[in-house]
């Protein structure tokens, strides 16, 4: 028997972000705690936004890296105390977003956030009541805001681990598509090859869910559709509309698993840095490579979401069009980077490797990877 479970209460639509007092007030918070990035504070889009949501007095945390920490975490876990706050709104990208989460778990838990990860079962620790969050995403690519978990470098040894569980689900998300328009073009880039990336690895997974492998689907059609517009022309609302719509449905999709990509840009970006998203474009055609003769049939349908046209062309032919637009369109959202702009070098790959192997993603792969698969991998790439 399997469990499908999508309990997000969404508000969904351009001036949505209008409806936050409403849902704070539905929720019985009065002192939100408002965690956001240091990019944003700059840009004054929180300045903006706390005017035109009557939040000018409340608290603001915005100690959050691009990759969150357990720092971060402990960081805010203060300030939502010292504020006496009530609730928590996530604003921002799934940095902020997971930094929040990561908050409203360690304000009435105790222990590393170590213990709260996937590997470790962490779901079943968490037994104590939690604030209740709005998540509000200013990009479109992690679907943190609809997600289940969060993702975080714990500080006992600088591993991005999941921290996943049910309780973790935001108790409202606010989709605003006019909050992406100021996004410049490399995040807007790195954040939808994010999403799209997330529902390819969901379609391909081995596991059985018929409903999100077509929620994947419509995510990789309106991804296809609209990103490369949303790049070109960033004031395009309907295309950033599709792609907030793309992250959600990639968002809704984790529980059927993700593969190779995420474990080697989990541990790339724990132990280098470099945004997840940009990580995940330029490993998705070799590690689709990789598991192309494990999950063939399934290309087609790939290339008919992606408007690849087929009709003509057997599985194979399926396989190398799919990764070939991959590819095409990598470089078409001037997509590149080596590892070693990272600062990584080939005395890091078994450590890379390693933390590849731990990484619970790949147990999601149509092919079963080694730790030898995983080094062939990162090498191609240094």
């Amino acid at each position: 028997m399997e469990t499908f479970v999508f309990p997000n209460t969404i508000k969904f639509g351009v001036g949505s972000v209008s409806a936050l007092s409403e849902a704070l007030a539905e929720l019985g918070s009065e002192r939100p705690l408002l965690v956001t990035d240091p990019g944003l504070i700059e840009s004054g889009l929180i300045s903006e936004f706390q005017s035109t949501t009557g939040l000018v007095g409340a608290m603001v945390f915005s100690e959050v890296d691009a990759n969150p920490s357990e720092r971060n975490v402990r960081a805010g876990v203060e300030a939502f105390r010292s504020g006496r706050c009530d609730g928590i709104v996530g604003i921002g990208g799934g940095s902020a977003i997971d930094a929040a989460k990561g908050i409203r778990l360690l304000v009435h838990h105790e222990g590393p956030l170590g213990d709260y990860g996937i590997r470790e079962q962490g779901w079943s620790r968490m037994t104590q009541p939690m604030p209740e969050m709005i998540a509000i995403p200013t990009t479109a690519g992690t679907g943190s805001e609809v997600a289940r978990g969060a993702l975080l470098i714990e500080e006992t040894k600088g591993a991005k681990i999941a921290v996943v569980g049910p309780r973790l689900f935001p108790s409202m998300s606010i989709c605003d598509p006019e909050l992406t328009l100021g996004m410049p073009n490399w995040l807007t880039a790195g954040t939808g090859m994010d999403a799209l990336t997330h529902c390819v690895e969901e379609y391909l997974s081995p596991q059985f869910n018929p409903i999100i492998e077509g929620l994947a689907l419509e995510g990789v059609r309106r991804a296809s559709s609209s990103l490369l517009r949303a790049f070109q022309e960033g004031s395009d609302i309907a295309a950033r509309s599709d792609m907030m719509v793309a992250a959600m449905l990639g968002g809704m999709g984790f529980a059927k698993g993700l593969g190779i990509v995420h474990s080697l840009s989990h541990a790339i970006g724990g132990l280098f840095g470099g945004h997840h998203g940009t990580l995940n474009a330029i490993l998705l055609p070799a590690c689709l490579e990789f598991n192309r003769e494990s999950c063939l049939p399934k290309f087609r349908l790939l290339c008919q979401s992606a408007g690849i046209q087929v009709e003509e062309v057997d599985d194979q032919g399926c396989a190398d069009a799919f990764i070939q637009y991959i590819v095409d369109l990598n470089t078409n959202l001037e997509m590149s980077l080596r590892l070693s702009e990272l600062g990584a070098s080939e005395s890091d790959l078994d450590r890379l490797a390693d933390y590849s192997m731990k990484d619970h993603c790949h147990l999601t792969n149509p092919k079963k990877p080694m730790l030898e698969d995983f080094r062939n991998l990162l090498k191609r790439h240094l």
